[in-house]
């Protein structure tokens, strides 16, 4: 994560905090933050002790693996307004059907626009290439989950209640893949394996048009000015919304707090999932969507909502076992994938193998 985004977080984190204790004046919440590269090999070294805090704000795609090891604890049932909570959010917070996480921050796939250099934001992946050919620069970046979101143009979706049949997945992921190659072949589209690296290029004006994700939009728009940062929906393609990849932010339990300690844990976490905090936190940023459902405020005061929401409507997120799939290949896939764009390998090769690793096929 860039710094600015880092220091994004921690402000409100730190400002709900205050909000908090200025409501229950007789709780003091002690925080402590620590870099991704640590913060799980540190929790999991506090939490064999019996120890560590009572609160951790753990991405998502931790979850399984937290819960198959014991470090989380289930929430109870009841405790928490789940029914306020967006259903979609609740499928990544889930271990064998139970819950063990509480949705705090969305983060979903957009496309961004450098208006200074873009006067038409195009809306179909065709509309994307012609612009290239016309001068503009356009980067399409990622690791291999950040970089499938036009698989349902090739009638394939890998994730989800809706997930294609193995053949239909291979079939869709070749297609794409040949799209991603010959895109690549274009004059002023790059394929980058690095999405930060993007990012940053972007940020810099070296680079017209990105897939981006919203929780980086306050960091684009210190970068490029507020009024040159444009965002759309993903583009279509062959007629086919875009399937952009959803992830986030959740509260998980100690699984060794005591009751007292559990209570006031899942206090601040309602606290932080109320209806009131969670619509602050999303003006804050101007970007970020609020996970309680009934949040409602002047749309005006959140110009990007409507795209956000879109491209969340269209989102999918890895299941547990996916996710486990995922984690369990991922170099593997990654690799493949990787191979196979730049003309490596053979897309219909690398999409059989890669689907035949998902399916758990030797």
């Amino acid at each position: 994560m860039n710094p600015l985004v880092q220091e994004k977080i921690d402000q409100t984190v730190k400002d709900l905090i205050q909000r908090f204790e200025e409501r229950y004046n007789m709780v003091d919440v002690i925080w402590r933050k620590y870099s991704d590269s640590n913060i799980y090999k540190r929790y999991s070294e506090k939490v064999k002790e019996g120890l560590g805090p009572d609160l951790l704000l753990a991405h998502n795609f931790m979850i399984p693996a937290l819960s198959k090891k014991n470090e989380i604890a289930a929430i109870p049932p009841n405790s928490i307004r789940i029914k306020e909570i967006r259903p979609k959010l609740l499928q990544a917070t889930r271990a064998n059907g139970t819950l063990y996480a509480i949705p705090f921050i969305i983060n979903v796939q957009l496309l961004c626009v450098n208006k200074q250099k873009v006067k038409s934001t195009p809306q179909t992946f065709n509309e994307l290439v012609e612009l290239s050919r016309s001068g503009t620069s356009i980067a399409i970046g990622g690791n291999f989950l950040e970089t499938i979101w036009g698989l349902p143009g090739f009638n394939a979706r890998l994730f989800g209640t809706n997930k294609s049949s193995p053949e239909d997945l291979k079939d869709g992921l070749s297609n794409w893949i040949k799209t991603l190659r010959k895109s690549d072949e274009e004059p002023n589209i790059a394929l980058f394996k690095n999405s930060s690296l993007m990012t940053r290029y972007f940020a810099e004006g070296k680079i017209s048009i990105i897939n981006c994700e919203s929780i980086d939009l306050p960091f684009l728009r210190d970068e490029l000015g507020t009024e040159n940062l444009g965002i759309s929906e993903l583009p279509s393609i062959n007629g086919k919304n875009s399937e952009p990849r959803l992830t986030g932010a959740s509260f998980v339990l100690n699984p060794f707090a005591n009751k007292n300690q559990t209570k006031l844990a899942l206090r601040f976490s309602n606290y932080a999932i109320s209806v009131d905090q969670q619509q602050q936190i999303a003006i804050n940023w101007n970007s970020l969507l609020p996970v309680n459902k009934n949040s409602d405020f002047n749309q005006e005061l959140l110009p990007v909502r409507n795209t956000s929401e879109k491209a969340f409507a269209n989102s999918s997120e890895l299941t547990e076992k996916e996710l486990e799939t995922m984690i369990l290949n991922y170099n593997s896939v990654q690799q493949l994938f990787q191979d196979a764009t730049a003309g490596l390998i053979d897309p219909v090769n690398a999409s059989n193998k890669i689907i035949e690793l998902f399916e758990g096929q030797k």
